[in-house]
């Protein structure tokens, strides 16, 4: 039986200590290509309408694993548990069936398949949870109701932030369900039913935002030191907390964040990629410094590309949609985050980022040099994919044009170079080009990707 629920019934869930020292995280998200996949949501009558099942979704894990030559991945599945997406919560303790294989006898069964098949294709499956929300239909709700884990407003009613699946969405009390025990044991029930995702060693947390308890007089920051908790908590267990929106009393226990908005030049400076990164601004919050996203290197969501049964018109032009952001954003932001940010010079559009070994990135004409070497004009990109280790270089435009552009320094001596086009069943042989005077010469053609591998 879930531990949460035993203990619950037995009216002794045990106090845990958090870990109070700094941690090492288990992944390296400043050159990882964090995404979610979007599986299934509740369909309003008992039962889950799927985008994806389990084995649709690691199909899904082979394309993008070629498309992204093999870089470094982190896939969070969204509507997992239960019924599908915000659904059940705060209970998140079985797994959704109606996404399983016919030849598997229960969920878990076939979701172990998935993390284990995808580690093939150099990506980490892990899971899309929630632990702000309460729903009335959760069989943890009499629990959390009788233990006074909501919060409440002013007048002592239930503070309810939302409305999703038809049912109300109840802000979880941090400060009450950690010192009663109920956190802890969330997490230790999660990972009794699913160990595995100790190995994969992320998980993703929802809209996690600490709110005033005005009932109880309980202020925000009190909300936030206990959230603090709860993070320290999942990183004892080996496994790194990623969350949605930026929080700076975070830095040092997240890693990572979904929409990287509010952050700020000063921050990008201060604060090193490998300590606190995030996956791309979102385009909804129009204040937000979205010029920031080109000058420091931002990644992609990919969730808003895939395709699937929900997923509308999405699944003739996926792959070249994927493309341009992968190419577009993802390998720049791969390459500047192996720099270190130096200092901005000038205001507004324009502004020029300077990092170490002489790269500079100008906002105001779109251009990345690495020295005399020009790394990026507009929509056309050669960057050095630096997570392979044949010393490559991916390029791409997304008009199409001639690239003409000087090889690193690392090809010296080289004469020829293979290029191959990158496509969603591998890497193909187009052509052999000559590297003349450590310049290559290359028609791009328009939207498709090619690798340049140096050849003896």
């Amino acid at each position: 039986m879930i531990l949460l629920l035993a203990a619950a019934a037995l009216g002794r869930p045990p106090a845990i200590m958090a870990q109070e020292t700094p941690f090492r995280f288990r992944h390296d998200y400043a050159h990882t290509l964090v995404m979610k996949m979007f599986l299934a949501k509740p369909d309003g009558k008992g039962g889950s309408e799927v985008n994806m099942n389990f084995e649709q979704a690691l199909a899904l894990v082979k394309e993008v694993d070629a498309l992204t030559l093999q870089m470094p991945k982190i896939i969070y599945l969204v509507g997992a548990t239960y019924n599908g997406h915000d659904d059940q919560y705060p209970a998140f303790f079985e797994i959704n069936r109606s996404l399983k294989r016919p030849q598997d006898t229960n969920a878990v069964q076939s979701l172990v398949w998935l993390m284990e098949e995808a580690r093939k294709y150099h990506t980490t499956v892990s899971l899309h949870i929630n632990m702000t929300e309460a729903y009335d239909n959760s069989p943890l709700w009499p629990v959390y109701k009788a233990q006074d884990l909501i919060s409440r407003n002013a007048d002592g009613s239930l503070m309810v932030t939302g409305n999703y699946n038809n049912h109300k969405a109840y802000q979880v009390n941090y400060r009450n369900e950690w010192n009663k025990g109920y956190a802890q044991l969330r997490i230790d029930s999660l990972l009794t039913l699913l160990p595995q995702l100790k190995e994969a060693g992320t998980i993703h947390i929802d809209a996690w935002i600490a709110r005033e308890n005005k009932g109880a007089y309980e202020s925000l920051v009190t909300e936030a030191a206990y959230q603090k908790k709860i993070a320290a908590y999942w990183i004892s267990k080996g496994i790194d907390p990623t969350s949605e929106w930026a929080m700076d009393y975070m830095t040092g226990l997240i890693p990572y964040y979904w929409h990287f908005n509010h952050r700020t030049q000063d921050d990008f400076l201060k604060v090193p990629a490998g300590l606190v990164t995030g996956g791309h601004f979102n385009p909804d919050l129009k204040q937000s410094d979205f010029g920031l996203e080109f000058l420091f290197g931002t990644s992609m969501y990919g969730e808003n590309l895939f395709p699937g049964a929900l997923s509308h018109n999405r699944d003739v032009n996926w792959q070249a949609a994927f493309c341009r952001d992968f190419y577009l954003n993802t390998i720049q932001y791969d390459y500047l985050n192996r720099l270190q940010r130096l200092r901005v010079e000038g205001d507004g559009n324009n502004r020029v980022a300077y990092f170490s070994n002489d790269v500079r990135v100008s906002l105001g004409d779109s251009t990345v040099y690495e020295g005399q070497r020009k790394l990026r004009t507009g929509s056309t990109v050669c960057f050095p994919a630096g997570w392979r280790s044949d010393n490559s270089l991916a390029a791409f435009s997304l008009p199409g044009t001639v690239l003409t552009c000087q090889v690193p320094g690392s090809w010296q001596g080289v004469r020829r170079a293979a290029v191959l086009t990158v496509e969603g069943t591998g890497l193909k042989k187009w052509k052999t080009i000559q590297v003349k005077a450590q310049q290559i010469s290359l028609r791009l053609q328009p939207g498709i990707p090619v690798l340049l591998v140096p050849e003896k």
